[in-house]
């Protein structure tokens, strides 16, 4: 069980190490190379490209200018499913589904790069910009927080409760399995106590039975003795006569 908690710990952590760096390093590279806002490099023509943009705010500019609210929902989110990893690690002793902790490891890495830039810069530093679609520029942080939330929400929709019910049924085998072995050790408890009696029972009996044999030896030898003196006597009124 310890094995399997430390397991997903360190999924979910080296994901998280993953996600931060290669986020941190990627802007890092992209904006020395264009260091001016709105400078583009053609990666794959008509596909995608690579444009300095800096993000005020969320998806699609939306609360834009606000990087204290924004910081503060990100570390709300952050607590509360950190909170709710925790309490899923703790009930089932380890056993919770690959799902989550790579899930973990997405969102709280995607959510640390874009919070660093937002309080290092006040924005968030975008690059990559998709050509064949009206889609907002977004990073490598955006693209892990994406897929961590589609296995959040799988997770819930497909593992949750099965996971609940498999927690249940371990459970009661176990419940099951300690009653057995308490049946087992009054069993064992019982029986040499059931032996000492009977052992002493057969003593009992063993004496019985010497001591029947020895009176009976004891009659035996006094009727013996009984015939002989009615002998004796009449040999002797013969000797007088």
């Amino acid at each position: 069980m310890k094995n399997k908690l430390i397991l997903s710990i360190f999924l979910a952590c080296g994901i998280f190490a993953f996600i931060l760096i290669a986020d941190l390093l990627s802007k890092h590279f992209i904006f020395q190379a264009l260091p001016n806002a709105g400078d583009s490099m053609e990666v794959i023509s008509g596909f995608f490209n690579f444009l300095h943009v800096e993000n005020s705010g969320a998806a699609w500019g939306m609360l834009a200018g606000r990087p204290i609210f924004l910081i503060i929902i990100s570390l709300v989110i952050l607590g509360v499913y950190l909170w709710f990893y925790a309490i899923r690690l703790k009930k089932h002793k380890g056993n919770t589904s690959i799902v989550l902790s790579i899930s973990v490891g997405l969102i709280v890495g995607g959510c640390f790069g874009n919070l660093i830039d937002r309080v290092v810069f006040g924005y968030v530093r975008d690059f990559i910009n998709l050509q064949f679609m009206e889609f907002p520029v977004f990073n490598v942080a955006d693209i892990s927080l994406t897929i961590g939330i589609i296995l959040m929400i799988a997770y819930f929709i497909f593992i949750y409760s099965k996971e609940d019910k498999k927690q249940e049924m371990l459970m009661k085998d176990l419940a099951d399995f300690r009653g057995n072995n308490e049946v087992a050790n009054i069993i064992e408890i019982e029986m040499p106590k059931d032996d000492e009696n009977s052992n002493g029972d057969q003593k009992d009996n063993e004496q019985k039975v010497d001591e029947s044999a020895s009176k009976s030896s004891e009659e035996i030898a006094e009727g013996k003795d009984g015939s002989q003196t009615p002998q004796k006597s009449q040999e002797g009124n013969k000797n007088e006569g």
